[in-house]
């Protein structure tokens, strides 16, 4: 198979669907120990977890904390010329930026999860950063295909158990999607929700809270089915998710909100799990995923998080500018979770 990549064009990356994930036990061992002269783009921690594993240590390593351009050319020039492959190591940011420098040095790329948190497992897409925001449209954005990805359940494992769930809630929160649709049925030029339409992904997020829960230990802790419950569930996405333009994905942006405002590496399953509760609260139809987000595991209260009032307040009072900039029409502009809606908001997910 032929793997694309391009500085422009990202909506191009190769379906999620056609991407190579191995799983197993003792991957990354195995297969570093035949990997030619190769970088390794990853976080202070992933790092520190991930070397003990490894049977030959990379020709240079090149830790990164935020997917600023300037800071990936940066992690880039540090890194010698003369290597034959860029290896991704960790959560979301170490893959998208592992995508950046392997574009940038014209080397192919791998990618080594630390924990199955994000779709950036699974997408050639990344995004274009100025400092903390987001610039330009997707079609603008760059891709770097990658060879495969190793979920190496072992490895996974080491991480904390909510680093994993969060993946899960990456998925979940585009349930908020539908309730947005029943919300605005009929209203202005919404039409009346196509039941055949979402029964599939209804059902499939059902399913999914259904089956994690079997795959937990007799103490309740995540095991290597689990953490290729939550993988599956990630690179299935695209093709399970409502793709219609009157079920928003407002909750799961709300990602890109906070990071503008906030400046901080939350992380980004949890948040986009947050948005998700938001817009289904303000839809007034919120039961169906908080349970889902539960048996799955998933933290979305800002307590659990390390987000304070005020500062969700401000993403909250940003929000409602955010989407309409960005052409998305939500609940979340329309009828914001400001003043005393935010209170009434504030109150309802501290006490769930």
């Amino acid at each position: 198979m032929t793997l694309g990549r391009g500085w422009t064009g990202g909506l191009n990356f190769r379906p999620a669907r056609e991407v190579d994930v191995i799983y197993g036990h003792g991957l990354v061992k195995n297969e570093s120990a035949n990997w030619p002269r190769y970088l390794a783009v990853t976080t202070p921690t992933a790092w520190k977890t991930t070397e003990p594993y490894l049977s030959q240590k990379p020709a240079g390593v090149s830790t990164v904390s935020m997917l600023d351009w300037d800071h990936l050319d940066n992690a880039s020039n540090v890194l010698p010329d003369d290597a034959e492959m860029v290896v991704g190591v960790g959560g979301g940011t170490a893959l998208d930026a592992s995508k950046y420098i392997a574009l940038k040095k014209d080397l192919p790329l791998r990618l080594v999860p630390t924990a199955v948190s994000t779709g950036a497992i699974i997408h050639g897409i990344f995004a274009k950063w100025e400092g903390h925001a987001i610039v330009a449209d997707s079609e603008f954005w760059p891709y770097c295909d990658f060879e495969h990805v190793l979920v190496d359940y072992d490895l996974i494992l080491e991480a904390p158990w909510y680093l994993n769930t969060a993946g899960i809630g990456d998925v979940l929160c585009m349930y908020s999607g539908i309730s947005e649709w029943r919300n605005q049925a009929g209203v202005g030029d919404t039409p009346i929700v196509d039941q055949e339409l979402i029964r599939p992904t209804l059902e499939y997020y059902r399913d999914l809270s259904l089956q994690f829960p079997k795959t937990l230990d007799a103490q309740g802790k995540l095991t290597a089915e689990s953490v290729g419950l939550i993988m599956k569930s990630i690179h299935e996405r695209d093709d399970r998710q409502l793709a219609s333009p009157f079920a928003s994905g407002a909750g799961h942006s709300l990602t890109q909100v906070l990071e503008e405002v906030l400046h901080t590496g939350l992380i980004h399953g949890e948040v986009a799990a947050l948005g998700g509760v938001a817009v289904c609260w303000a839809a007034n139809e919120y039961e169906e995923l908080v349970g889902f987000l539960d048996k799955c595991k998933v933290r979305y209260r800002p307590s659990d998080m390390g987000l304070e009032k005020d500062q969700l307040r401000d993403v909250f009072d940003y929000a409602k500018d955010f989407y309409p900039r960005r052409g998305m029409d939500t609940i979340l502009a329309r009828e914001p979770l400001t003043g005393s809606r935010f209170e009434d908001f504030w109150k309802f997910i501290q006490s769930i």
